[in-house]
């Protein structure tokens, strides 16, 4: 990540986090002050993207250390791993929130619901709202995994806040138990996202596919004097890929020839797709069999 992505993602972390604080620290006051166990649910929930803010800092400082003898290929994974910590954390909301829903299923006791207990939530759903389109925005055009697995999980943030203001309502006109029950549907809702960060995460960190095959294929073949390629192998993050792929020239083709059309192969893979790392090019002739031609 050059230093001015890497400022730039930061400022988005530290600008979102504090954010992140502020609508935590008012649904966990008005919850506990209140008693209704879905806004005290919500503000843990906005507790956890606080803590993932924080994991995703941290994990973003690592991931710009450069290449080292024990880490060849950088350590951009990091970023990932912080993704991961980001699906801790909403496990842990998971739990926490399902564990007061259900107590409260147990020991009914309707919470106190005034016009201010709107108001709150109202405001924090606004901030959360911003919050998505500001950090969504600013992923995508960084290309940032960190920033777009922060946003969807800041998204559950908004599912669950409109719940608690249905359930809210529920408590208003008389049915306090819609108050444990949105709280349990809060849960359903973090657990989803989470399997899909978690999901995500485990696909970079297993060398998932980055690029699709047939892609990189036209390009190569769009290099006068190539006759192949085969074995494309791709990985890494979003917009950290490493790419090695072998490439087929005539048998009788010098090899310092062949070596400087590799380079144009290497070139126009790099400015098709910006996001490739490095690429490594292996020269071979063509096999026997000419039928395998860009197998």
């Amino acid at each position: 990540m050059s230093p001015t992505r890497h400022q730039a993602v930061s400022r988005v972390l530290l600008r979102v986090l504090l954010l992140n604080l502020i609508v935590a620290g008012a649904k966990l006051i008005l919850g506990y002050t209140t008693g209704a166990v879905s806004v005290v649910s919500d503000g843990f929930h906005s507790l956890t993207d606080s803590s993932s803010n924080i994991i995703g800092l941290v994990g973003l400082r690592a991931s710009r250390m450069p290449p080292d003898a024990d880490h060849p290929y950088g350590h951009r994974k990091y970023e990932t791993l912080a993704a991961g910590g980001i699906f801790v954390f909403l496990v842990l909301a998971v739990v926490e929130i399902g564990r007061s829903a259900l107590n409260r299923l147990s020991n009914p006791a309707p919470p106190v619901v005034t016009w201010f207990s709107f108001a709150v939530m109202i405001a924090t759903l606004a901030i959360n709202m911003a919050v998505v389109r500001y950090e969504g925005r600013t992923g995508r055009r960084l290309n940032s995994e960190l920033l777009l697995a922060d946003a969807t999980h800041t998204r559950t943030d908004v599912y669950a806040t409109i719940g608690v203001l249905f359930s809210l309502a529920a408590v208003w006109i008389g049915f306090p138990l819609l108050d444990p029950i949105g709280g349990l549907v809060i849960a359903v809702l973090i657990a989803y996202t989470g399997f899909e960060i978690g999901r995500d995460a485990s696909r970079i960190l297993s060398d998932r596919v980055m690029i699709d095959e047939d892609a990189i294929r036209r390009i190569v073949m769009s290099v006068p004097e190539v006759l192949g390629c085969h074995h494309i192998r791709s990985r890494g993050t979003i917009d950290h890929v490493f790419l090695d792929l072998h490439v087929w020239f005539p048998a009788d083709a010098p090899l310092g020839h062949a070596h400087q059309v590799s380079h144009v192969v290497k070139d126009r893979l790099m400015q098709q797709f910006p996001q490739i790392a490095d690429a490594i090019i292996h020269i071979e002739p063509p096999p026997s069999d000419d039928s395998g031609l860009e197998a």
